[in-house]
């Protein structure tokens, strides 16, 4: 073979050696960070029981229910999260909230004078709401003292795991890999602009408060609080990928697995829109569901003894 067709036929097996191991000198690196969040477990709800909570509760059959004095506006589909919210033709003030908990008491084994029918009495007759329990037959008064939503820090006990890893141009997880100082340092900072991001992240939570009096005495005999937030489903997880070249690292695009878009043929699409449940309002379906969850609790620990 002659010199020339040698010569070109080592450049053609250095440069295919550099495309498909590294750069040819500069090689790729892809960071990785897990965003791990150690929670504390929920505190769980504070009940006070009196004595005489602990000598009537087994007895009790009928309870009357009184809704707080400021509640969500809300019609079914918005306090669900299933609808937004575009005009509303009829609803009821607390009506949403105040039904969840009947709803939980009556399937605790209570029977339930709607909070309605008392709050109309109250105001038809202008009696207390006591005296309309009373001549409504129950025989314990439950109050809804506040009901409210609010937003908790993702947790204080969190943390970010950055690992490193030989790459190539796609972005694939290789081998693990170890750089100098510097360099390392780099990836880091690389990195860090997109964990901040992540950092403080909220989660919805709602709290209430609760407490219930004989409607015979006017004795207060039990009181509830608990503020309860939705879970934190998964660690999330962050990528970047890197070329360092003399020192130096910066960050790059990830080269598509794909042929530009003008190569590609495509014979139609689909676009998936029915996430919970076709909800358009995410934050509000979040809530609905720690509203059940409280009201559960609540009418499980009144029925039973702690």
């Amino acid at each position: 073979m002659k010199p020339d067709n040698w010569q070109i036929l080592s450049m053609c097996i250095f440069v295919l050696s550099c495309s498909l191991v590294t750069a040819c000198g500069r090689p790729f690196y892809l960071v990785t960070s897990d965003f791990r969040v150690a929670d504390n477990r929920e505190a769980p709800p504070e009940i006070v029981e009196s004595q005489t909570y602990l000598s009537v509760i087994s007895t009790i059959k009928s309870l009357a229910v009184i809704a707080p004095e400021g509640c969500a506006n809300e019609t079914a589909a918005q306090s669900s999260g299933e609808a937004a919210g575009q005009g509303v033709l009829l609803k009821t003030t607390c009506g949403i909230e105040m039904a969840e908990l009947e709803r939980a008491l009556a399937k605790g084994g209570f029977q339930v004078i709607s909070w309605n029918v008392l709050q109309n009495k109250v105001l038809k007759e202008e009696v207390t709401p006591q005296a309309a329990s009373k001549e409504l037959g129950a025989e314990v008064l439950f109050q809804i003292n506040s009901l409210e939503r609010s937003l908790v820090q993702a947790g204080q006990d969190a943390r970010w795991e950055r690992r490193f890893y030989e790459s190539n141009n796609e972005g694939e997880q290789l081998d693990p890999a170890s750089l100098p100082v510097k360099e390392g340092e780099q990836l880091v900072g690389h990195i860090k602009k997109k964990e901040a991001s992540l950092t403080h992240q909220e989660r919805l939570s709602m709290t209430i408060n609760a407490s219930t009096s004989l409607v015979e005495t006017g004795e207060t005999i039990w009181f509830y609080e608990w503020t309860h937030a939705e879970a934190h489903e998964q660690d999330d997880a962050i990528k970047v990928l890197a070329v360092c070249d003399n020192g130096e690292c910066q960050e790059v695009s990830v080269k598509a697995k794909h042929p530009p878009d003008e190569a590609r043929l495509i014979s139609g699409s689909n676009e998936a829109i029915s996430e919970l449940k076709l909800a358009k309002d995410h934050q509000t379906a979040v809530y609905h569901k720690l509203l059940r969850d409280l009201v559960t609790n609540l009418a499980t620990s009144f029925k039973h003894q702690s």
